[in-house]
């Protein structure tokens, strides 16, 4: 599978500045442009989102993280109320 640079630029950025929460923050940005419809961007958050894990997973040594694990289960925790 040939990665696209933008996806991996963004996702690199993401990880660096953020951490585990960019997983948590490209996932919030893709169920926002799905649910509005937006097939090309929601393609490339996706693709974003599966990159960050990937970087979060080699930083950590081949173990995923437990928020990292958490998020995949689907259990992610919501710190503001949603509008």
């Amino acid at each position: 599978m040939k990665t696209d640079l933008d996806v991996l630029v963004f996702a690199t950025r993401l990880v660096d500045e953020l951490g585990e929460a960019a997983v948590r923050i490209s996932r919030v940005r893709l169920v926002e442009l799905t649910a509005a419809n937006h097939t090309h961007a929601a393609a490339f958050w996706r693709d974003v989102m599966r990159t960050a894990e990937q970087l979060l997973s080699e930083r950590c040594g081949g173990r995923m993280p437990a928020a990292l694990a958490a998020a995949q289960t689907g259990a992610v925790r919501v710190d503001r109320p949603i509008p």
